[in-house]
């Protein structure tokens, strides 16, 4: 990797981005490592600062200014396209790259929060996965453990691999707590016979520091 670290993208809304990637980051900080956090684009915030991006800098006890953090944050909660139509402040990647670098020249690791899935549009032509494309990262997808997680893992595989990025692997979050039910017993089993890259988790429902530090080590980001 030029950079240390990993993109975090899902497979949907809801799957746990925010969570896994807070879990890496403090897992990382813990181990003594100096990481930077970043969620470039984010929509319905209710001040400069998205609640994600807050969330990252307390997990990584990091602080930085919130325009290189999040330097595309929207009020309306709505797809990035359609939120900065209405702010009138289109998603520059450019800007993304710079704010990127100028983190990474502070950090010795770097854990970027994606918006949406790979493919949510972020104006004409662009789309998220843009994003990990331009700051060079490798992708950790983030999917649900249970029903349906076949086809939108499989899914978002496989535009990854058409657009050419570099895929970490996928980890399984159990995002409600209960039983687990069959599919979740079963489909870790079938995405690691079908996805071709490596498949972790699931993580448990509201997984503590030790499972993160675990998956940190197992994806490269710690010494085992």
């Amino acid at each position: 990797m030029p950079i240390p670290g990993l993109f975090i993208t899902g497979t949907d809304t809801g799957v746990g981005k925010t969570f896994v990637a807070c879990g890496l980051a403090a897992a990382l900080r813990a181990a003594g490592i100096n990481v930077g956090v970043m969620k470039p684009v984010a929509t319905g915030c209710r001040g400069r600062l998205p609640e994600d991006a807050r969330r990252l800098l307390r997990a990584a006890c990091a602080g930085a200014p919130p325009d290189r953090v999040a330097p595309f944050a929207y009020a309306p909660p709505l797809s990035p396209d359609q939120a900065a139509r209405l702010a009138r402040r289109p998603v520059r990647l450019p800007a993304i790259r710079t704010a990127f670098r100028s983190l990474a020249a502070q950090h010795d690791a770097m854990i970027v929060e994606g918006v949406g899935g790979l493919l949510a549009p972020l104006g004409p032509g662009r789309a998220a996965a843009d994003i990990a494309a331009w700051i060079d990262l490798p992708i950790l997808i983030v999917a649900r453990a249970g029903l349906g997680t076949l086809n939108h893992t499989l899914l978002t595989l496989e535009a990854a691999r058409r657009r050419k990025l570099t895929i970490a692997g996928v980890v399984l979050n159990r995002s409600t707590p209960g039983r687990a039910g069959r599919p979740e017993r079963l489909n870790p089993g079938t995405l690691r016979r079908e996805a071709g890259v490596p498949v972790w988790g699931p993580i448990p429902f509201r997984a503590g520091p030790s499972a993160f530090r675990r998956l940190a080590a197992s994806i490269g980001l710690l010494g085992r």
